[in-house]
């Protein structure tokens, strides 16, 4: 019996490291196969972005304790050897926001019909994911606002992001000194935007960063002196994303009318995120390699400042406009242009506020002038990314070439930021404007700012979401 015993001991042995030796095989295969780049189907033979789960770094913030301290408008969480700023969010009750916003984008859908798609990606703020236990009961759920939302929408796609960014928590998708995500947060919703769209998306491997900087975000303004003290102790890194694929961007005034192709991002000392497309006041026009003849509007706020570029494996065209800056009627603009997915990326303090209703102005107000979508076009966008220089105002050449440094600043760069300082006065409600003039030089604009966007004054205005005191307006820098 003994014998028995061991012969059927010792059998079970050998079946269990046999069993073992082929689990080490396929794991050696698997990891093999992971180590592969991922690589998106061909532009010409569009596939979806693939539905399997986005699994992440995740931690339960909501579930732990962390020390906590009140500063000017936001709180200090001080939890896993470092420290993050986070605005608190709480709905207004009986407003009406939510339901206003489901019925603009029902009505958008109403009459782009059929053959236009329009998505609604609500973006949930830092507060939402990171907020610890202790806190909680101190904020509204932005889980629900989305779900609440869903149930208003009639025939408009939901962007559901939220469980994306949450199984990535414990990534870099959020600042901690500024009220914003970062890039890399933009790409894992843009993912969620893709396979709701049905269209291919580059994984985050096809696209070159640039090496992190030291950054200083909004949230240093919205704090009392030791809270800015604190918060300026751990300071971000700052990066962005360029793919490696040819595409070239046109720069657009708040009428659509052609400006300039330049850069998407250009490098602004001490005022980093001001650099996606000269602070973001713009429209644009991206021209991709893409050959599906899908093409995005993108309608945004500073949350989707940051997401263009995540689309360039996606569509053969995107527009971008600014829900606050835009002037022109985008149902015309959606009709002329022969736009075929409208997505609204708005994040969760813009649609439950007053300044939601600025949708219904962007759907009924009259376009002055023609939309003019003239600027130059080519079949071949490979000579064309970030690091290309300007194309003058108006010109008809294909080639991005550089304009001559003894030029000073050139007419087509005063003509940028004049715009760029009506779009934020003018157009941002203040009582001046200032002259659109190829005369006119930079200096003329110092006391406004030194970059693109130019106006510091305005910066509180809807559309930064960060509600910080307008005593700090001379100062603002990020």
């Amino acid at each position: 019996m003994k014998n028995i015993s061991k012969r059927l001991i010792s059998s079970l042995l050998a079946l269990t490291l046999i069993s073992c030796a082929a689990g080490c095989q396929n794991k050696d295969e698997n990891n093999a196969l992971s180590s592969v780049p991922l690589k998106i189907a061909t532009v010409d033979e569009p596939t979806a972005a693939s539905s399997e789960p986005d699994i992440g770094e995740h931690k339960d913030y909501g579930e732990e304790f962390a020390k906590i301290s009140e500063s000017g408008s936001i709180i200090i969480v001080d939890q896993d050897d470092t420290k993050r700023g986070l605005e608190l969010f709480e709905m207004t009750l009986g407003s009406g926001c939510l339901e206003f916003y489901a019925n603009e984008l029902n009505k958008t859908k109403d009459l782009v019909g059929n053959k236009v798609n329009v998505y609604s990606m609500i973006i949930p703020t830092a507060c939402e994911l990171y907020t610890p236990k202790n806190q909680r009961k101190n904020i509204d759920s932005q889980a629900q606002l989305i779900e609440d939302v869903k149930d208003m929408l009639v025939e408009v796609k939901l962007v559901d992001v939220f469980p994306t960014l949450t199984a990535h928590n414990a990534e870099n998708i959020y600042y901690r000194t500024d009220s914003r995500w970062t890039p890399l947060g933009a790409y894992y919703a843009g993912k969620v935007f893709a396979q709701t769209a049905g269209v291919p998306y580059a994984d985050i491997s096809e696209y070159a960063p640039t090496t992190p900087k030291d950054y200083l975000g909004d949230l240093i303004y919205m704090c009392d002196s030791a809270g800015s003290a604190t918060l300026e102790s751990v300071p971000d890194k700052f990066s962005y994303y360029t793919p490696k694929t040819g595409f070239k961007t046109n720069y657009y005034d708040d009428q659509f009318e052609y400006l300039v192709t330049d850069k998407f991002y250009s490098e602004v000392e001490d005022s980093l995120y001001k650099g996606y497309y000269k602070g973001g006041y713009y429209s644009l026009r991206i021209d991709t390699n893409v050959k599906n003849d899908r093409k995005l509007l993108l309608i945004k706020d500073d949350f989707g400042t940051v997401m263009p570029t995540f689309f360039t494996s996606s569509f053969s065209e995107i527009y971008v406009i600014s829900y606050d800056y835009f002037g022109a009627n985008i149902i015309e603009m959606i009709q002329e242009f022969g736009i075929t997915d409208v997505l609204y990326a708005m994040n969760a303090f813009t649609i439950s506020d007053e300044r939601v209703y600025t949708l219904e102005t962007l759907r009924s107000q009259a376009t002055h002038g023609n939309l003019n979508d003239d600027a130059p076009k080519d079949e071949d966008n490979d000579s064309y990314d970030s690091s290309d220089s300007d194309t003058e105002k108006g010109s008809d050449t294909d080639d991005c070439d550089s304009i001559d440094d003894s030029d000073n600043i050139s007419s087509e760069i005063e003509y940028i930021y004049g715009v760029g300082i009506n779009n934020q006065i003018g157009i941002a409600g203040s009582d001046t404007d200032l002259p659109l003039t190829t005369e006119s030089t930079a200096s003329e604009y110092s006391e406004y700012g030194d970059d693109f966007g130019g106006n510091e004054a305005d910066a509180g205005e809807y559309g930064y979401d960060d509600g910080y005191d307008d005593s700090y307006d001379d100062n603002y820098d990020y």
